[in-house]
């Protein structure tokens, strides 16, 4: 029994492999390169990139905005915000209609069989964050978000057009953003000052109602009068004016009346303790009457005050609003365009970026190549072995 079977390859049986089988490993290249040639220059259709470059405002001045309107709960646009709103169907399908409407759309983008055309249109979309390459901010402040919008078209004037359509789309959206999130918090802020200016009306309405039914004043120059003191709350000492007050009046006409018992005669005092019995009895009447205005002065004044507290904080309330209000529509008005801008918009470029005819010949030949070789070998299997010689 002979050892050849159980032997392996040598490289020289490999190179005698390959020499023998050398049209399989030339003509395969050379077929699949003819191919190549062939789809490259007159199947592949041909491919042109326009590009428009989009400036986002820097973080802060989103963030002097946002703290200015006081949305919460929304964040601030960054370049993968950016990415997610580009290619958005609300953003890509307006400049798809866009082509469509101009007659510009082209046919691979266009809706066939079970396949939308927006579909295949956005797989010619891409963006790129350019922000690096942007100079760099000044210490402590973030730059700007730039990012390079390309579109890839089978014709210059499409491609630009079809990059202009996407970044207007996209900044427009950016911009009309800010001014969204403004109008919602101006609707939510006219109802508050809707609201505060009832409860100001109301608050003023109870001052005024208040206003004119309590008897406050009168209730106090009584007070006063009766109390011998002036408005400023220090004591009269006018002794012969009717200011002197009632309870001070009664006052002095017991003492005086106590100096008469003491000198007058035992026919004259029942009279005088009837006069100092008297006296007595409407000073009483008098304290009584003091002490129920006071209480009634005390009561009316904690209403007054409460009322007037809570019409002075009814009035700042609405009047803080109310400013807030028109500082937020001037906000509103001055906004437009005021976060995102096309700052370099695409131009039709007449060099072609596909087919890639030096790429596909290469990747044909070495595909031609390395089925050749595989063919090779292939073919040295199913070659009929030579008769072995007669030992």
């Amino acid at each position: 029994m002979t050892e050849a079977s159980t032997q392996e390859l040598s490289l020289r049986d490999i190179v005698e492999t390959l020499k023998r089988n050398r049209v399989w490993i030339l003509s395969l290249p050379v077929i699949f390169g003819a191919l190549a040639l062939i789809y490259a220059f007159f199947i592949a259709e041909p491919r042109y990139a326009s590009t428009a470059t989009v400036n986002v405002a820097p973080v802060q001045v989103q963030a002097q905005l946002e703290q200015r309107i006081q949305v919460q709960g929304q964040n601030l646009l960054t370049f993968e915000g950016l990415r997610a709103l580009a290619f958005s169907e609300e953003v890509t399908k307006e400049v798809w209609e866009a082509l469509k409407r101009e007659g510009k759309l082209p046919t691979a983008w266009q809706d066939q069989g079970g396949t939308p055309g927006l579909e295949r249109m956005v797989k010619d979309f891409k963006i790129k964050n350019e922000s690096a390459r942007q100079q760099v901010a000044p210490q402590g402040q973030v730059p700007p978000v730039v990012a390079s919008l390309t579109v890839e078209a089978p014709a210059p004037e499409v491609a630009a057009r079809a990059a202009n359509l996407w970044a207007e789309a996209v900044t427009k959206r950016v911009n009309r953003s800010l001014p969204s999130r403004l109008e919602e918090s101006l609707r939510t802020l006219e109802e508050q000052v809707a609201s505060a200016e009832r409860v100001y009306r109301e608050a003023q309405a109870r001052w005024e109602a208040f206003q004119r039914g309590n008897t406050l004043e009168q209730d106090m120059a009584e007070l006063y009068f009766l109390q011998g003191l002036a408005p400023s709350g220090q004591t009269l000492i006018l002794l012969n004016s009717q200011l002197y007050g009632e309870r001070l009046r009664l006052q002095r006409d017991l003492n005086d009346l106590e100096i008469e018992l003491r000198v007058a005669k035992d026919v004259e005092r029942p009279g005088l303790l009837a006069r100092k019995s008297a006296l007595q009895d409407r000073l009483a009447q008098v304290e009584s009457r003091i002490n129920l205005l006071k209480e009634r002065v005390a009561r009316a004044q904690v209403e007054q005050d409460r009322l007037s507290q809570a019409l002075e904080l009814a009035k700042n309330a609405y009047l803080a609003l109310a400013q807030k209000k028109t500082d937020l529509q001037i906000e509103l008005a001055s906004s437009q365009n005021s976060l995102a801008q096309v700052i370099a918009p695409a131009y039709p470029v007449y060099e072609k970026v596909a087919p890639k005819r030096g790429l596909i010949l290469a990747l044909a030949v070495a595909l031609g190549l390395m089925l050749g070789v595989m063919a090779a070998f292939v073919a040295e299997a199913l070659r009929a072995p030579k008769p072995e010689a007669a030992g």
